[in-house]
């Protein structure tokens, strides 16, 4: 947040950050005080920030951490006196580069990201396609995608098979490096929309193995109102007509 205040000066307001997660869920009142003194110190110091959290508030935010919130907005006064805000150079600050993120990273001991980031010096005709469409995923490449999950097909692999050991653990890595600070949400929705390029192929596919005997089951996905990241729901609703579910998916913001 403060390199993009020092990129657009006073030109425009910026609005977020205050983790919803680690903080206003997690954090105690104190540690929400001085998350929005940071905020206020390295962003909103000649204004132009609305401090807010930087994504959903959850209902089971604890009521007194977002009241912390509001109180400490309204005792900050301008000229803002930033050293009497105290010593703030340890306050975790989403992605901030001293701070990474606080969880541990959900891939760490995955044998099928392991062995990727090992370079197979002699791979089978499947490791292959698996090694490109991850590189595919990785890079944004849409056409490439494309490319390797039809060779995946010509070279008889299942359409189970490409999605869940090529382009979902091209996902699964690009999320680990998120995690990490190293890539930002727009990589995350950018490789997703590059394994979208390759599910029209793939799709009837997975709904045509999904069993000889009729549906499962039946199943209604949709996101609630208010919410529009739908890169879960969509995997969700791919694995469950993979395995014989008929899905009736009410899209998002519903």
């Amino acid at each position: 947040m403060d390199k993009a205040k020092q990129a657009i000066g006073g030109q425009i307001s910026l609005m977020g950050t205050l983790s919803p997660y680690s903080t206003l869920m997690h954090g105690s009142t104190e540690a929400v005080r001085n998350e929005v003194k940071k905020l206020a110190a390295e962003v909103g110091y000649n204004g132009g920030l609305i401090v807010m959290p930087g994504c959903d508030i959850d209902w089971n935010i604890p009521e007194e951490n977002l009241h912390a919130m509001i109180q400490q907005c309204a005792e900050i006064k301008y000229p803002m006196d930033i050293a009497s805000l105290g010593d703030l150079s340890n306050v975790y600050l989403a992605g901030h580069p001293r701070h990474p993120g606080k969880r541990s990273s959900s891939v760490s001991g995955d044998t099928q990201i392991a062995e990727v980031k090992t370079r197979h010096e002699d791979l089978t005709p499947q490791q292959e396609v698996n090694e490109k469409l991850v590189e595919a995923i990785m890079e944004y490449d849409g056409d490439k995608a494309i490319e390797w999950t039809k060779k995946g097909l010509e070279r008889g692999m299942t359409a189970q098979e490409i999605v869940f050991d090529g382009l979902s653990l091209g996902m699964k890595i690009v999320g680990d490096m998120y995690e990490r600070n190293e890539r930002f949400v727009t990589d995350m929705l950018k490789a997703a929309k590059t394994m979208d390029k390759a599910m029209p192929i793939l799709t009837p596919l997975l709904e045509a193995a999904g069993g000889g005997d009729g549906p499962t089951g039946t199943v209604v996905v949709g996101l609630v109102r208010g919410n529009t990241q739908d890169i879960g729901k969509n995997l969700v609703c791919l694995m469950l007509k993979a395995n014989g579910f008929k899905v009736i998916d009410m899209g998002k913001n519903v």
